[in-house]
Parts: structure tokens; sequence; C-alpha cells
């Protein structure tokens, strides 16, 4: 495997000179926050955290309070429309980048933004998803997302082009006009959410040809193993699934050279150390998981220090590894590619956590399928049922999707420790996702089912 490096010097150093490196960049940052951000300084005042000079990252963990969207809303609110967090942008006499969320986890729309210095930065982070993914200057690259105020799209294509690639923006059309404008242009690259590539090569499956693109770069959502395994073979291109999230501004966690990995040995997606401190704790302990342990993702960016993004709790899971877990010897840890799902995203079944991404790698395990939904109810005693929709892939007759289905239903039960009512629908009853994934459907709050459930 032929490493392609953007900064060679930082990416074959060792672990404790990328931490010598955070901790340099981190002290003036908190200082400045304590000193003039209201809302980092009232937060951690309110906490019981009076920061003096940090000394050490187990320092800066051990006393700088996590902070979440929950507090960043209630911050804006009572300052509206900016908060104190970003008191910078009221009467500010210079360019900034303002995103915003999209307010589709209920608590409300965050508002978040960037100046030009901290713009710059973020390039240097953003360099090495198209480096390691094999792109060079001049390269083509069709951008699915649409550009709004959210960050996921902005945040791309401003990154694409410091890169140097050609982007071609088609997210605001519709997907057969997405795959008329591939045909024609022939990009080297397809970059959209992780989801909605299986919508593209869905359709243009449909349609009886698919461009085949060099690389694939998804994002804004996890998905499973065997469901990156499934979309590689469909547009015979590597798929380099990353994270990131408009709070960070830029995204930071990458897969290097190997990809999804193998089975075997999944991918390692490496934060970049020099610019972000990447946490990964358990929830209830507050404490840093070891490797190969699950846990929340809490993010430092060291790339803002204007408006500064300090211990965050993501709300995000994911299986954190050392540096070491991935052969290509960078000294950047990260979380294991397959393993990254929204925490609230976790259902509770008949008393037992499942996480939806156990699902997808039962499913997609089986070559037949092309898209499925859960419909979670509750029969006439009151115990959950879990309902597997699966639509087979054109052309599979009745007494195939039958098999299919019992032998997902098989894996699930193997897998998870459940039953599972698993049962084919037909082609078009299930639709593939238009921007993320949203497989499940939770109604037990409606009224029950008529048939009670097998235990």
């Amino acid at each position: 495997m032929e490493l392609k490096f953007v900064d060679k010097a930082l990416e074959t150093t060792t672990p404790r000179r990328i931490a010598q490196i955070q901790l340099a960049k981190l002290k003036p940052i908190v200082a400045r926050a304590w000193k003039s951000n209201g809302f980092y300084r009232e937060f951690w005042a309110r906490h019981g955290a009076k920061p003096k000079a940090i000394a050490s990252l187990d320092q800066f963990a051990a006393e700088i309070p996590i902070a979440r969207k929950a507090d960043f809303i209630a911050d804006q609110k009572t300052v509206p429309p900016y908060g104190q967090r970003l008191a910078g942008l009221r009467g500010a006499k210079r360019p900034h980048l303002v995103f915003t969320t999209s307010g589709t986890s209920g608590q409300g729309v965050e508002v978040h933004a960037q100046t030009h210095a901290e713009r710059l930065r973020s390039y240097k982070v953003s360099d090495h998803l198209y480096r390691w993914g094999g792109l060079k200057r001049g390269d083509s690259v069709f951008l699915c997302y649409p550009i709004t105020l959210l960050g996921g799209g902005r945040i791309e294509i401003y990154g694409i082009e410091s890169y140097g690639l050609t982007v071609f923006p088609v997210g605001n059309y519709d997907v057969e006009r997405k795959l008329d404008l591939m045909e024609r242009f022939k990009p080297d690259a397809v970059i959209a959410t992780t989801s909605y590539l299986g919508h593209l090569a869905a359709v243009g499956a449909k349609r009886g040809k698919l461009h085949r693109p060099k690389a694939l770069f998804g994002g804004g959502e996890g998905a499973s193993y065997s469901w990156f395994e499934k979309q590689q073979e469909i547009w015979g291109a590597p798929i380099y699934n990353h994270y990131g999230a408009t709070q960070t501004r830029v995204d930071h966690i990458y897969p290097c050279e190997r990809g999804i990995g193998t089975r075997a040995h999944p991918a390692l997606l490496h934060n970049i150390a020099p610019w972000f401190i990447l946490e990964v704790v358990d929830p209830a302990t507050g404490k840093h998981v070891k490797d190969g342990e699950r846990g929340e993702m809490v993010i430092t960016s060291l790339v803002h220090t204007d408006y500064p993004f300090i211990r965050h709790g993501m709300g995000d899971a994911a299986v954190y590894r050392e540096s070491g877990f991935c052969p290509c010897g960078r000294p950047f840890s990260g979380v294991e590619i397959g393993t990254l799902e929204r925490m609230d995203d976790m259902k509770k079944l008949k008393g037992i956590n499942v996480w939806p991404q156990s699902v997808d790698e039962s499913v997609f395990a089986h070559d037949g399928v092309d898209e499925y939904q859960v419909v979670l109810t509750r029969d006439d005693r009151a115990a959950d049922v879990a309902t597997v929709r699966v639509m087979p892939k054109p052309g599979m007759g009745p007494e195939q999707a039958r098999k299919l289905c019992a032998a997902i239903s098989s894996e699930l039960r193997r897998r998870i420790g459940l039953n599972f009512v698993v049962e084919p629908a037909a082609e078009g009853e299930v639709k593939h996702s238009e921007y993320k994934a949203r497989r499940w459907s939770d109604r037990r709050d409606s009224p029950v089912r008529e048939t009670p459930a097998k235990s």
C-alpha cells in the first residue's frame, strides 16, 4: 500500500509528539475562552471549573466539563440569535461563514460560525480526505449535497475547491438528473451522504447503467461494514466514509488509503489529531474507554480560536482504536469503521439494547437485499414486535424472497438474540434515502398489532 502524505513529518511522527502539539495549541484556546467567551466562562463556572494553566491533556479532560447541544440552544435563547458563544458576530467588521444545524433532533437549530482565518486552517484538515482517497489536483467531483445554510454541502464545497478539484454542485437536482449528468461528465469521484450513495446506485441499476468513478466519499452518517462492501461491489470503486459535523465546521475523521479495510481487519477512521482532539468516553463514568471499547465521541477543535469548540459531547457512539490499530503507521487514533452511530438511535426491545447498525450488518450481509425498513409495534400483550420489511433486488421471485427473509431472520436471531418478524416487501414499497437513512419507525405508542408476537 503506497502512502499518500499531506504532511509527511506529522504523519510519520509519534503519538507522544502529536500530544505535545495538541497541548501547545490547546493552552491559549482555553485561556482565551475563559477570558473572553461568555458562554464558556459561565458554563465552566457553573460546573465548578475555573481553568488554570492546562498542564496536560489528562488534566484538561478531568477539569473541563462536557458541553452539549442543549447548552448551545439555551445560550442562543438567552442572547438571541447567536448566544454569548458567538458574540463576535454582532456588529462584526470582518467576514464570517455562518452555518446552522438541521434541528431534526427536536432540540432546536444551532448556529455556528467561523472566521476567514479559521476557514483557512480547516482546509489543512480536509486535504487529508482527498489526498488519502487518491484524488489529484484537477480531478472532478460530483457534490450531491444541496447548498444551504447547513454545514453539509458548504463544508465540502469549500474544501474541494481549496484542494484544487473541479466541482459539479449537483445536490439540488433530483436523482435522475444527477445520474444523467454523471453519465455526461463522468466525474472522478462522487461525494454524498452515506445512504444517498446507495440511492444513486439503486436508481442507476434500474436504469441499466451506473458510471464507475475512481472513488466514492460518504459522510453524515455511519453504516455497517456489509453495507460498505455491497456499495463498493455495485459501484466498482472504493468508499472513503468520513466523519464531521456542522459544529466542527469541517469533517476531520477520515480513512487512510485502506478505505474500508477488510472484514478481518476493518479500517481505522483517523482523527486528524494535529487539529482536533478526539476523546471516546464511557457515558457512565466519563472516563476514556480502552482500545476496542465503545463510547461517546467528545471533540475539541484546535482549528477554531475565534469561535471555540471545547469538549463537546457529539451524541455519536463508536468503537475507539489506538493509532497502532491501522497498518499505515500514522500516529492518529480514531474509531473503527462500521461502528459509528447516533446514541439516541439505540432501541430497547424486550429489555435488550439493539443498535440499528447490528441489524444493518445482518440484513446487508445477504446479496439479494435492495433496501429494508424496521417497524416497531406492540402486540395485544404489550410485548415489543420488530418487523423487518425486506425489499429484494428486482427480478427475485416469491420463493427466493421467502428464503431470503428466512435467512435474515436466522441471522438476526443469531447476532442479536431476538426474534424479528421478517417479511418481503414489493419493489418500490421501501423507499431509498434521499439524504440520510431513516430505516426505523417506532410506532409502539400506536394501537397494538392484532397478531401476538412469538417470543
